[in-house]
């Protein structure tokens, strides 16, 4: 099953005003994803990439 998503937020910190943030990513098996994410405020950005796995009982 192959299924992805991408999701944008914005908003307003009380630490750091102002933010935005972006991620996307993709479901590659059943309990296996990968995403990707990028956010910036006034004085920093940051990018990122990761490996999402899900288990359960």
């Amino acid at each position: 099953m192959r299924s992805g998503y991408l999701e944008a937020q914005a908003g307003v910190s009380s630490l750091t005003g102002a933010y935005a943030r972006l991620e996307g990513g993709a479901r590659l098996r059943e309990n296996l994803g990968v995403f990707g994410f990028a956010e910036a405020t006034a004085r920093e950005r940051m990018a990122g990439a990761g490996v999402r796995w899900t288990f359960g009982w």
